[in-house]
C-alpha cells in the first residue's frame, strides 16, 4: 500500500456497528469524504465476510481490524483469506512474535498490506506493568515496531503519543496507522494516549482511524470533513 496522498485519503472511519444496515447506511453518507473504512471484531462477528464484501462492492477501501494472534501457521491461513475477501489492510498483534508475522508477510506476498498492533491505546504503563511487562509503554511500542519491521510487515498501528518517536527512529519507510485520534473538543470516550487529527498527522501517522466522532455525529459528512481540515 502506498502512503496517502491528501487529508481525505489519510482519515479511516471505524464502523463500530452492531449489524451491516446502520454500516453500510453510513458508509454511502461518507463515501468520498474518507479514504477508507475499518471493519472491527464486533461488525465481523456479527457479519462475517459479508460486511467486507459490501463494502469492497461499493468500490470501498476497508481495513479488516481483526487484529490476527495465533500460531504462525493459523495466522498465515487468516490472512490469505483476508486478502482473498479484497481487504486493502490487514493487521495482526506484534506480540505474536517473528514466526508469525512472517507467516503473516508471506501470505499477502504485497497483495495487501499487512501492519502490526503494538500497545492498544487503552493501556498505559501500569496496564502493561500489570500483565508481567517491563519498562515503559512507549519502550515497547519501539521494540515491536523494530520486531514487526525486521519480520517482513508493511507498518503498525501505534497511538499518537508514539508516533513522533517511532519516526525519529525508525525513519520514513513503513506506514504507521494511528487510533485515538479525536477532534479537537470531542470526549476521550475509553482511550488513553490520544491526540487531535492535526497533532497525529504532524507528528509522522500517514492514516488516523476515527469511530464515534463521525460515526455518532448529527451530520457524519461535516464531521469527517472537518476532520480532514483539521489534517489539512
Amino acid at each position: 500500500m502506498t502512503k496517502p496522498q491528501n487529508p481525505r485519503d489519510r482519515l479511516i472511519v471505524a464502523l463500530d456497528f452492531p449489524s451491516l444496515d446502520p454500516a453500510l447506511e453510513l458508509v454511502r453518507k461518507v463515501s468520498g469524504h474518507a479514504g477508507m473504512f475499518k471493519i472491527g471484531k464486533e461488525l465481523f462477528t456479527r457479519e462475517g465476510p459479508r460486511a467486507v464484501q459490501a463494502l469492497t462492492g461499493l468500490g470501498e477501501k476497508v481495513f479488516l481490524d481483526l487484529k490476527y494472534h495465533d500460531i504462525p501457521n493459523t495466522v498465515g491461513r487468516a490472512v490469505d483469506a483476508a486478502v482473498a475477501l479484497g481487504a486493502s489492510l490487514i493487521n495482526v498483534h506484534a506480540s505474536g512474535g517473528r514466526k508469525m508475522m512472517q507467516a503473516a508477510a508471506e501470505a499477502a506476498e504485497g497483495r495487501t498490506a499487512v501492519i502490526a498492533v503494538t500497545v492498544l491505546t487503552s493501556l498505559d504503563d501500569g496496564d502493561i506493568k500489570e500483565a508481567g511487562l517491563s519498562g515503559k509503554v512507549g519502550d515497547l511500542v519501539v521494540r515491536l515496531t523494530h520486531l514487526a519491521l525486521d519480520s517482513g510487515l508493511d507498518g503498525v498501528v501505534a497511538a499518537p503519543t508514539d508516533v513522533a518517536r517511532l519516526r525519529k527512529e525508525l525513519g520514513q519507510d513503513f506506514l504507521i496507522v494511528t487510533p485515538g485520534v479525536r477532534p479537537s473538543g470531542s470526549s476521550k470516550d475509553d482511550q488513553t494516549r490520544i491526540a487531535t487529527p492535526a497533532e497525529a498527522v504532524r507528528q509522522g501517522a500517514d492514516y488516523i482511524v476515527v469511530g464515534r466522532p463521525i460515526t455518532q455525529a448529527e451530520d457524519p459528512v461535516e464531521a469527517a470533513d472537518q476532520i480532514v481540515g483539521e489534517m489539512g
